[in-house]
């Protein structure tokens, strides 16, 4: 299968695209199904809390902050897992996998070989030493009995999410308001101007000592706002 694998792959890579030998692409395979196992986990301990009102997609980004918490970096096979999720072969697998970190009889990374020749061909690893079973053992532990650690991870995400949600509506609201007071300020400024360019002498007595008061309140309170000092009469209003 591997050498059919390696001919097609030299058939229809890209130009740009270095060769490789069956023994690197058998070596590449492993580390995304590796990768992309340790990716479906955390996307199932993210579903097995049905978070309420989450879309698929922010399940999955939920999944890729779990996979950073945990194993300390980003998850960079996202275009794999997007191209194998929905596969037959793919779904078989990963239900197998699942069923095996259910089991305490088996050990997590012991791949079933007659299951692997009818789901999808596997490379097999290296027995692994004693301090590397201990730190499968220990991630294992954590993926199986550290539900709470996540939930709080999810939780803090969850908080953190609200908390931006509402400061970033007050700044839209702060923003709103500002743009408000600079509309109401540019329309009384526009009225004031109107008023002061008002022509006084085709009004009759008591129009002109009316529209002449709010003149002067205008004038005053610019001269107020400029520094300079108003020199203009003080005329009292007189009813009529």
């Amino acid at each position: 299968m591997w050498e059919r694998i390696t001919t097609f792959y030299h058939e229809y890579k890209k130009l740009n695209i270095a060769n490789h030998s069956e023994g690197s692409l058998m070596n590449r395979w492993s580390t995304i199904q590796k990768w992309t196992n340790k990716f479906c986990a955390y996307i199932a301990q993210v579903e097995s809390l049905h978070p309420s009102g989450a879309t698929e997609q922010d399940k999955i980004e939920k999944a890729k902050v779990l996979y950073k918490e945990i194993v300390g970096s980003n998850f960079t096979m996202e275009h794999c897992w997007c191209l194998l999720r929905h596969q037959p072969k793919w779904q078989q697998h990963i239900f197998t996998f699942s069923q095996k970190r259910k089991s305490p009889e088996k050990v997590t990374n012991v791949v079933d070989v007659d299951q692997a020749k009818k789901d999808i061909e596997v490379l097999p690893e290296r027995p692994p030493g004693k301090k590397a079973e201990k730190e499968m053992e220990r991630k294992r532990k954590f993926m199986e009995g550290n539900d709470g650690e996540i939930k709080i991870v999810l939780a803090k995400m969850t908080e953190d999410r609200a908390t931006t949600m509402e400061e970033r509506r007050n700044a839209t609201l702060k923003a709103d308001l500002e743009r408000l007071a600079v509309f109401e300020l540019k329309k009384k400024k526009k009225i004031e101007v109107k008023m002061i360019l008002l022509d006084l002498s085709s009004l009759n007595a008591m129009q002109q000592e009316y529209f002449g008061y709010i003149q002067r309140k205008i004038f005053e309170e610019y001269l107020k706002d400029t520094g300079g000092i108003s020199t203009s009469p003080s005329t009292p209003y007189r009813g009529v």
